[in-house]
């Protein structure tokens, strides 16, 4: 079992509330990794261990503790194949458990056709005059007035 110290040591951190932090960040991950001890101490596993070097490794390379949670846990899910419940309550798949790949991909189309559809109706209404109106060649777009503010230097 690592204390709170003994991780701040191993992944090369500067405060415990780092540590903290990372944890918090992954909380849903470490949950069945975390223990607590005497006057309500985290201790975590060696798995745990693992899970918080694999974020702290992606930190490494350039990304936010945000963005390296949501690709640890996301590399979770896909090796997992589970869906992932939250603290919060949230369900990254909101898939029923009998609804088969195919249903899924075919909902898919049918809402990527209605979406065309309906992305087709509004560029025949920007493109056509409504009202009897006849679009003139001297009306300035509406950001025109915009360009006056910016200083391009």
């Amino acid at each position: 079992m690592h204390t709170i110290s003994m991780l701040r040591r191993t992944l090369g951190l500067s405060s415990d509330n780092q540590v903290r932090n990372r944890i918090e960040r992954i909380r849903d991950l470490l949950s069945q990794y975390i223990r607590r001890g005497p006057n309500n101490q985290i201790f975590l596993t060696d798995s745990g261990l693992d899970l918080m070097k694999q974020l702290q490794e992606l930190y490494d390379t350039g990304l936010t503790l945000s963005e390296a949670s949501d690709v640890l846990r996301a590399n979770f899910e896909i090796n997992d194949h589970s869906p992932m419940v939250a603290l919060s309550g949230y369900r990254s798949n909101d898939m029923k458990q009998d609804q088969t790949a195919s249903e899924l991909a075919s909902a898919l189309q049918d809402e990527l056709a209605l979406i065309r559809k309906h992305i087709s109706a509004l560029e025949k209404q920007l493109s056509s005059p409504t009202d009897g109106e006849t679009p003139s060649a001297d009306v300035q777009p509406w950001w025109s007035h915009l360009r006056e503010d910016i200083d391009v230097t």
